[in-house]
Order: C-alpha cells, then structure tokens, then sequence
C-alpha cells in the first residue's frame, strides 16, 4: 500500500519538507541573480513608515523624491501634525493619492503623539517583534504587509512582509495554495519560509516579480527557478 507522502506527491502535493527545501533553493538562485538589493528603504521606523505611505500605488522615482521634499519642509515629524492639510497634499501630490495620504499621515503622527508624548516610533526596538508588529497594525491605514517592512527593513526584524510581486512569486513556485491572501499569506510563507532567509526572499521576490514573473505575461524562459518551479503546470495557475 502506498503511504500518504507517495499518494500526496503522485498528486502534485507537497510536503512541508519538500516546500521548505524549494524555498531554500530558491532563496539561493534569486540571491546569486539579483544579489539582495537595498531598495533604498530607512534606517528609522518613522521614516520607513512614511516612506511606504508615500510609495503606495506611485512609482519609485516619485515617491523618493517626494519624501525628500517632505522631509525639508518637515526636518521633524512633529512639524507635520502642525502643518496645514492642505499643505501637506500640496506637498506630496506628486506621490498621488494626496487626498487619502496626507490625511493618513496626520492621523498616525497624532496618535503616536497621544500614545507616546512623540512623534516617533523608536520604542519598537524595546518591543517583542509580535508585540510590535501587532501595534503597527493599530495605526490608521496601516496593514499587515506595511507594519512588517517597517521591522524588517529598519529593525533588522526575522519577518517576512508579503506584497503583490512576492505572492506571486510564492503561488508559481507553490509555496502557498492559490487562494491564500492578507494574515494567512504572511503566516504560511513564515511557516515555509526560515527566518534567516527571509530578507533575501522579500528582496530578491520583489524584484523578481517586476522583472521576471511578470502578472500576465511571464517571461519563463528567462526564469531562474525554471528547474524547480511547477507553473504553469500547476492545476492552479495563479493569476495575479
């Protein structure tokens, strides 16, 4: 009789074992390809935090030069809660969305106010990173994805944050089911996932994803994960 590991592979399904082992190679062939590259993110919690808010939905030659205009006009966060809003959209309309994040910026900066007597997010680094993560969550507008980038990149933290190109990636490789979004995504790809590779996945996933693994029209035969990736012979077949 055939065991349930034989029965489950016969069925294209994979054991954790085996996801662990395909995420570990290829964790290795998209560092060796894109060589874990700084995405120019900061070294202070506050300022990565503001900086993701104004990176959302825009492209990065805006948003970065956006942030630096933020930044000379505000030298302080604090400077912010005490700015115009009209100004503030003014400020950063080139990122887009000024309407929604000029707003969402005021509102974090003053319940870090009312929490913490600052505007500042230096406490995380005394935090648990559970503890901290789940606070980022309580912030206005802030999700799951943005809180662990915010530890990731400027705490140094073991999570693994898990945006659209990186679940991509993930589903074509089969490292999470078709359907997994939002907390489970995080959670599964964690479970999968090591803490010492996580970084190098994000990055190296990230970029993969807007190079490579492109939405709707992949370029497979350029793909590095080609030998161990199973789309799109997957019965899924994500798309994204």
């Amino acid at each position: 009789m055939q065991d349930a590991s034989t029965k489950n592979r016969q069925k294209g399904i994979a054991s954790t074992l085996e996801l662990r082992s395909r995420a570990r190679r290829a964790t290795k062939l998209l560092a060796n390809t894109y060589g874990s590259p700084d995405h120019n993110n900061k070294q202070d919690p506050l300022d990565e935090l503001v900086f993701i808010v104004l990176s959302q939905m825009t492209t990065a030659p805006s948003f970065e030069r956006v942030y630096l205009r933020l930044r000379t006009l505000a030298p302080r966060w604090d400077d912010v809660c005490n700015m115009p809003l009209r100004k503030l959209k003014r400020a950063i309309k080139d990122a887009g969305l000024s309407n929604q994040k000029a707003p969402r910026l005021k509102a974090i900066f003053a319940r870090l106010k009312k929490d913490f007597g600052a505007v500042s997010l230096a406490f995380l680094a005394d935090m648990p990173t559970k503890d901290a993560e789940d606070y980022l969550v309580t912030l206005p507008g802030v999700q799951r994805k943005t809180a662990k980038c915010v530890l990731m990149y400027s705490l140094g933290r073991p999570v693994l944050p898990v945006d659209t190109h990186v679940l991509r990636v993930a589903r074509r490789l089969g490292l999470t089911k078709a359907r997994t979004v939002g907390d489970e995504a995080h959670l599964s790809l964690e479970d999968i996932i090591p803490p010492k590779y996580r970084y190098d996945f994000h990055v190296n996933a990230l970029s993969h994803g807007r190079a490579v693994c492109l939405a709707k029209a992949p370029r497979c035969s350029l793909c590095v994960l080609n030998r161990i990736c199973p789309y799109p012979d997957t019965l899924s077949r994500p798309r994204l």
